[in-house]
C-alpha cells in the first residue's frame, strides 16, 4: 500500500495510487486525492516569516510534487514516529503518529489566555485499506480525535497555562485516507467495526508515541 523513505529530519510516504484525505495538515489541507504523505522534522527554533511557502520550497528542493502531497511538521526527530497496523476482518489500517507535547493546550480553557508560540505538536496520520461513504470518512475522523483526547486525559498531559488537562496541542495535525478498494464501510462512528478499529489503532499508537517523546525529554533516547 505505501512504499516509505525515512531518515532522521523526513518521512515521506507514497501510495501505489491516489488516495481521498480529509486532512488538517500544513500543506494541502482540506478533501482531496494525494499520493505523497510526508511528516518533516524542524528545529525548536523554526519560526520562519511564512512557513506555508516554506515548507512548499522545501519540498519543491526534495522534488515531491506539491500538487500531490499532504505534508505536516513536527519537532520530533522521526526515529520517533510510531507505525502500527490494525485489521479487523477484511479492513485494515496503518497508523503514523509523532507525538510533540510542549504545546499542550486544553481547548475549554484556552479562551482565558492569549496565544503563546511554543515548539509541540502531535501529527496523526492514518490510512484505512478499505471504502467508506461520505458519512463514515468524517465519522472515522472524528473517532481519531475522540482517541486522542482520551489518551491525553489518562497520560494527565497537562495544559501548563490552565493547569487543566490538555486536548491537544494548538498545532495539531490530522489526516485520514483511504484507498476506496475493498470492504465497504457505511458508518464509522465509534460502535462502527470501523470506528473501533480506528480507536483502538490511534490509542494504541499514540500510547507508544508519548512513550517515546517522554523519554526524548529526559534523556534517555537519543
Amino acid at each position: 500500500m505505501l512504499t516509505i523513505e525515512l531518515d532522521e529530519q523526513l518521512l515521506i510516504m507514497k501510495s501505489e495510487q491516489p488516495l481521498k484525505v480529509l486532512s488538517s495538515a500544513m500543506v494541502n489541507p482540506g478533501i482531496g486525492y494525494y499520493q505523497y504523505f510526508v511528516n518533516r522534522t524542524v528545529h525548536k527554533d523554526y519560526y520562519p516569516e511564512d512557513a506555508k511557502l516554506e515548507y512548499e520550497q522545501f519540498l519543491k528542493r526534495y522534488k515531491v510534487p506539491l500538487d500531490a502531497t499532504v505534508a505536516m511538521m513536527t519537532a520530533v526527530p522521526q526515529r520517533f514516529i510510531m507505525k502500527d497496523h490494525y485489521t479487523d476482518g477484511e479492513t485494515s489500517i496503518i497508523v503514523f503518529i509523532t507525538a510533540g507535547l510542549g504545546n499542550a493546550v486544553d481547548v475549554t480553557q484556552s479562551f482565558q489566555y492569549t496565544y503563546r508560540p511554543a515548539v509541540g505538536t502531535i501529527n496523526i496520520f492514518v490510512f484505512i485499506e478499505g471504502d467508506v461513504s461520505e458519512e463514515a470518512f468524517i465519522q472515522a475522523y472524528n473517532c481519531i480525535i475522540e482517541a486522542k483526547v482520551k489518551v491525553l486525559y489518562e497520560r494527565r498531559i497537562m495544559d501548563q497555562q490552565s493547569g487543566t488537562i490538555a486536548t491537544g496541542t494548538s498545532t495539531d495535525s490530522v489526516a485520514l485516507a483511504m484507498t476506496e478498494r475493498g470492504e465497504f464501510h457505511e458508518y464509522g462512528g465509534s460502535i462502527t467495526r470501523l470506528g473501533a478499529l480506528i480507536g483502538k489503532g490511534v490509542a494504541t499508537t499514540l500510547y507508544k508515541a508519548i512513550d517515546g517523546y517522554e523519554a526524548y525529554q529526559k534523556g534517555e533516547l537519543r
